[in-house]
C-alpha cells in the first residue's frame, strides 16, 4: 500500500500538539521542583509556611490536580492524533479497487498478517452468492527464496 502524504493542516496540528506537550512537560517539571523546595524549606530548613503563601498540603493537592489536568490534555492530544491516523487509513482503504471473479466480490485474507513477498497458496471459499474469500497462506518467506545456498 502506498503511503498517504500528510496534508499541511495535519502536520501543523502535530507540530502544535508537540510544542504544547513540551511546554506542559517543562511546566510540570518546574512545578514539581517548586513543590520539592516548599517541602524541603518547610520541614528540613524549618522555615514554616509563612513564606509559601499556602500550606504544604495545599501545594501538594494543587500539584495533583494540575498533573491530572496535564494527563487529560495529553490523552486528548493522543486520541485526536490517533483518530486522524485512523481516518487516513480508512480513506486509503476505501480508495482501493475491488476485485471480482465471475461476478462475485473477492475478500482477501492473508496469513501471517501483513506478510509480503514469498510464495502464497490461494484458496477460494464461497461465502454466499455474491462473495468469495481468497485465503492466502504464506508457504515460503521471501528470505528463504532468495538466500544464498552454500
Amino acid at each position: 500500500m502506498a503511503a498517504i502524504e500528510p496534508t499541511g493542516n495535519d502536520e501543523k496540528l502535530k507540530r502544535r500538539y508537540l510544542r504544547i506537550s513540551k511546554l506542559i512537560l517543562l511546566f510540570a517539571v518546574i512545578y514539581l521542583l517548586w513543590i520539592a523546595i516548599v517541602i524541603l524549606g518547610t520541614f528540613q530548613l524549618a522555615l514554616g509556611v509563612s513564606w509559601t503563601t499556602f500550606t504544604v498540603e495545599q501545594w501538594v493537592l494543587s500539584a495533583i490536580a494540575l498533573f491530572v489536568v496535564f494527563i487529560i490534555i495529553e490523552l486528548l492530544f493522543f486520541v485526536r492524533l490517533s483518530m486522524m491516523t485512523l481516518k487516513k487509513k480508512q480513506k486509503q482503504e476505501g480508495t482501493t479497487t475491488k476485485q471480482f471473479i465471475k461476478g462475485k466480490r473477492v475478500h482477501t485474507f492473508t496469513l501471517p498478517l501483513g506478510a509480503k513477498g514469498g510464495i502464497f497458496s490461494k484458496t477460494y471459499i464461497k461465502i454466499n452468492d455474491s462473495s468469495v474469500l481468497n485465503l492466502r497462506y504464506q508457504i515460503t518467506a521471501p528470505h528463504e527464496l532468495w538466500s544464498k545456498k552454500e
